[in-house]
This record gives structure tokens, sequence and C-alpha cells, in this order.
């Protein structure tokens, strides 16, 4: 009878000891799936700072070129009002050489 005690005692601590090394390596694999998400977690926020940064960037970019095209289209204003008036002043020459 002892010896069958032992053997149920010894199977019982093999179950127990397997399902001990189960839970110690299914937490050692949950650790490192952990690790990769944070991993992968921080490389998002990483290229997330990285798109603000340039949308930033091309923002000020756009906003230093809107600008630039006022500057340009007020010196085209400029140069068709002084056009107007050399056209202005070429006519009355024009008419003053022909008399009407």
């Amino acid at each position: 009878m002892k010896k069958s005690n032992l053997n149920w005692q010894s199977v019982l601590l093999g179950v127990v000891l397997c399902a001990m090394l189960a839970i110690f390596i299914a937490s050692k694999a949950a650790d490192a799936q952990t690790t990769q998400q944070q991993a992968r977690i921080l490389q998002r926020a990483a290229n997330m700072s990285d798109v603000y940064e340039k949308t930033l960037n091309l923002e000020t970019k756009l906003v230093t070129l809107e600008e630039r095209l006022i500057r340009i289209e007020l010196k085209l204003d400029e140069l068709g009002m002084d056009m107007k008036r050399v056209q202005k002043a070429l006519d009355r020459l024009e008419t003053g050489k022909t008399g009407k």
C-alpha cells in the first residue's frame, strides 16, 4: 500500500510541477509579448511625433509661401497700375503727335 501511495504522490507532484512550469513559461511569453507591444507603441508614438513635426514644418512653409504670394500679387497690381499710367501717357503723346 505504501508503494502505491508513493506513486500517487509522485504523479501528483509531477502534475503540480508541470503546471507550475507551464504557468512560468506562459508568464514569460506574456512578458515578451507585452515588451514587444510596448516597443511597437513607443515606435508608433515616435512616428506620430515625427509626422506632427513634419506637418508643423509644412504648415509653416505654407504660411510663408502664402505671404510671399500676397506680396507678389501686390507687386503685380502695382505693375498693372504702372502699365496703365504708361499706356495713358503713350496715348497722350500719340494724340499730341497726330493733333487729334
